[in-house]
């Protein structure tokens, strides 16, 4: 790229720009002054402009600690956070604009920091994570502690499973509280927990009243940890003392929280022995103990689900949710993915089947479980990615779920069994029993034409026979009136003879089929929708002319795709009898 019109343009602007060599690149020097003091920016160059340009503080050490900037000592510069790079549209066909645009952006962040002093030291505190991650130790990047609160208690550390393992859980020191409740049905904590061992280092959990920014150096951390013990409460402090400040060792862990701006902050300090010193020694609580220690920060991330859950995009008040899933199919396993991602608490899979090598593209679960049922598939890959799901399972058909106090424990049931007869069958001992837990029917059509789904809540109108009710004669019909191919037309193929016929569609599909299931029910379930409804998706009929097969004037008509429509029919005969 060429600088020269770039640098041209700055001078005009008033800047003082040279073009110089930064640590064997080339680069050009803005100088100006800013709030009294005489600043410089360095800008290597770059050959294509693709984000705003970046320009670095020269002599940070010069300056007072600035908020939005990390130190590089190496290289005796600063970096300068004015916006996350790619996340600005940058005028890249006139890129002098593009520098002058970050120049600015630049200087009135400096100027800010500068002139401020209040609002200086709020921003480093409310970025105390940005700093304290330039100082903690590579080998500390990854730490889980499992405190729900972070009230004062006491850990116990387990080091990684494998030592030099750098991906998964298994490359995560955790640490665990002493009074941590273990669910058994919490498989994936529980696995790595009990997988470690017993515990190879004690620590605790201090709640600090207040904070001051992170060291600016890794060699300022012994001072700034003397500093900081003054934040503890003196009751904290006393338990502190009593229990940790007793105690001799080779080692201790101590995870830090406080409340900023930004949130409940946490973080760690690691205290090992230095090297030439014998025997164990007591915890460092003054400055006089801690010159046996050396210290090293830690980055610490909560694995509770008050944070993951939320933070992840799901929503914690499901957690005391309970579907029931029948029908773990190519829509029903979908549907079990998507539920638990929304942070439903949980879930029954209800399923007689074993996965077919013939479904395997368009079935979430992998190779390495064909032949095995569906439902412990699932709920394997379910309890190693979502940590919090309650699971249980019944190898069985939905006709076995006539269950008159098994239904009503449930919040919601969801049928993906794709069988119109059992369906109804079931809607019916539903209605004759006055079964109070609302029900989902969703099912997909073939050759890639559409997918629907039904919500029935009792005591609102609309029911699942509003789906079935003949548009000609208001009869109860024997095919849903909400499909987009007419019926009495044989839709399946097959490949192998008898036994061995199949609808057609892709697990596209598939996954668009559940997704407006499970958006039904998570609506559902957040009280969002109390009244019976119905949703469809609409796909191309080019697969279903190109096979010789009819549309329903429903399919020519529908203009509300996604849409969630009320169910109640005024035919229905449940409904308006």
């Amino acid at each position: 790229m060429n600088y020269q019109p770039i640098i041209q343009h700055l001078t005009t602007c008033g800047y003082a720009v040279s073009a110089i060599e930064f640590c064997l690149l080339p680069a050009i020097k803005v100088e100006c002054e800013i709030s009294g003091y005489e600043v410089s920016l360095i800008h290597i160059k770059v050959d294509e402009l693709k984000e705003i340009p970046s320009f670095v503080l020269e002599k940070p050490e010069a300056f007072p600690r600035l908020a939005h900037t990390l130190s590089f000592d190496k290289w005796g510069v600063a970096s300068i956070c004015v916006n996350v790079p790619d996340s600005v549209s940058i005028n890249y066909e006139v890129p002098e604009l593009a520098f002058e645009e970050s120049l600015n952006r630049h200087i009135t962040l400096l100027n800010q920091c500068l002139s401020d002093q209040e609002w200086n030291e709020k921003e480093l505190l409310r970025e105390f994570l940005a700093g304290w991650y330039q100082i903690r130790e590579q080998e500390y990047a990854n730490f889980l502690c499992l405190s729900d609160a972070g009230n004062f208690e006491l850990i116990d550390v387990f080091p990684p499973k494998k030592k030099n393992d750098k991906y998964g859980l298994d490359s995560y020191h955790f640490g665990v509280p002493k009074d941590y409740n273990q669910n058994s049905n919490y498989s994936l904590i529980n696995n790595q927990i009990k997988g470690r061992g017993i515990p190879t280092g004690i620590g605790c959990i201090v709640p600090l009243q207040s904070l001051i920014p992170a060291p600016w150096r890794k060699s300022d951390l012994s001072d700034w940890y003397i500093k900081i013990l003054d934040f503890i409460d003196p009751s904290i402090r006393d338990k502190l003392t009593h229990t940790f400040g007793q105690s001799r060792d080779h080692s201790f862990w101590i995870i830090f929280n406080a409340v900023t701006d930004s949130g409940k902050t946490w973080f760690g300090l690691h205290f090992v022995l230095k090297k030439d010193i014998k025997g164990k020694k007591n915890f460092p609580l003054n400055t006089k103990n801690l010159e046996f220690w050396d210290i090293k920060a830690m980055d610490i991330r909560l694995f509770n689900k008050e944070r993951i859950i939320p933070r992840s995009g799901a929503d914690i008040s499901l957690q005391n949710k309970k579907v029931l899933l029948v029908g773990c199919g190519s829509v029903g396993s979908q549907i079990a993915n998507q539920l638990a991602s929304t942070g439903i608490g949980h879930l029954t899979l209800v399923d007689p089947d074993s996965l077919s090598l013939d479904n395997l593209y368009r079935h979430s679960l992998p190779t390495s479980y064909v032949n095995w049922p569906k439902i412990f598939g699932l709920i394997i890959e379910l309890q190693n990615k979502y940590p919090w799901l309650d699971t249980d399972q019944k190898f069985c058909g939905l006709l076995n779920l006539r269950d008159e106090s098994l239904l009503n424990s449930f919040d919601l049931v969801i049928i993906a069994v794709g069988s119109p007869s059992q369906e109804r069958i079931f809607h019916d001992f539903c209605i004759k029993n006055e079964i109070e837990t609302a029900v989902i029917n969703t099912w997909v059509e073939g050759y890639g034409i559409g997918g629907h789904a039904t919500l029935d809540i009792p005591d609102s109108l609309g029911c699942l026979r509003c789906a079935y009710v003949n548009s000609l004669d208001f009869s109860r019909g024997l095919v849903s009136n909400l499909n987009f191919l007419k019926s009495d037309q044989s839709l399946t193929k097959n490949m192998a003879g008898c036994g061995n016929a199949f609808l057609p569609y892709s697990n596209l599909t598939a996954i668009q089929t559940a997704l407006i299931a499970s958006g039904l029910a998570s609506k559902f379930l957040l009280g969002e929708i109390t009244q019976s409804s119905k949703v469809s998706w609409k796909g191309s009929p080019t697969d279903v002319i190109n096979n010789g097969f009819e549309l329903t004037d429903r399919y020519q008509a529908f203009t509300k795709p996604l849409e969630v429509l009320p169910l109640l029919n005024s035919g229905c005969d449940i409904c308006n009898g």
